[in-house]
């Protein structure tokens, strides 16, 4: 849901227009990533737990919503701002900073106050944080150079190669879901790629195009007949 409410917030704020193929191929990865996704699905048992799937659903659309708003409200701003990503990144992350203090001493204040601030951190925790930086980064360089669907298309990658990394490192075994979600989540990229969006201007103007080269061509397609009627 994320992915077509990302792609509706794209239309009125940055006027990214889809063609029809384009919109079937976001339908399309949507069901291949859910494929892949149900792996890791828990099992459903019937509980205790009182459940309001009504107000379960309400939450899910209002978070898919303000994500996809954060993100596209971030692309137009890398997008018209005249500042480098690097200096972007550094005011978006002043801004993080202060409610990262405020939750860290909220939570773990007492903790940090008796065994400090580095307590459990190691090489592993280090490599990590630089990972964690450089993702903000890259993802940044994509949503100013590129776009959030295509954003959206890498996450999607990197759910497969996940799934993927599990199979060759554990002892996960691919089914049939896992089998088809990957293979629907490249029929997707290809579809998108191959069938972009395409205004009546630049239709128009191919449209001339090709007639110039066939009048062009016309001449020498005559001669050529009348060489092979000889």
């Amino acid at each position: 849901m994320k992915i077509f409410s990302t792609a509706i917030l794209m239309y009125f704020f940055l006027g990214k227009k889809l063609s029809v193929k384009q919109w079937i191929a976001l339908v399309i990865l949507v069901i291949g990533v859910v494929d892949v996704q149900l792996i890791y699905a828990p099992s459903i048992t019937k509980g205790t737990i009182e459940q309001r799937p009504l107000l379960g659903f309400l939450s899910v659309v209002v978070m898919c919503f303000t994500s996809a708003f954060a993100g596209v409200y971030l692309e137009k701003v890398l997008k018209e701002s005249k500042a480098s990503v690097w200096v972007q990144n550094v005011r978006l992350a002043l801004v993080g900073i202060p409610i990262s203090i405020f939750s860290m001493l909220f939570y773990d204040g007492e903790d940090i106050r008796k065994e400090g601030f580095f307590r459990g951190w190691d090489m592993f925790v280090v490599f990590l944080t630089l990972t964690n930086s450089m993702g903000g980064l890259l993802i940044s360089i994509v949503m100013k150079y590129a776009d959030n669907i295509l954003k959206a298309y890498a996450q999607s990658i990197a759910i497969v190669g996940a799934a993927i990394g599990s199979w060759l490192l554990f002892d996960f075994v691919p089914g049939l879901l896992f089998s088809l979600g990957t293979a629907l989540v490249m029929v997707s990229i290809i579809v998108y790629t191959m069938y972009p969006y395409q205004t009546p201007e630049s239709t128009y103007e191919r449209f001339l195009t090709t007639s110039s080269d066939f009048l062009t061509l016309k001449p020498k397609i005559v001669e050529h007949r009348k060489t092979l009627c000889v």
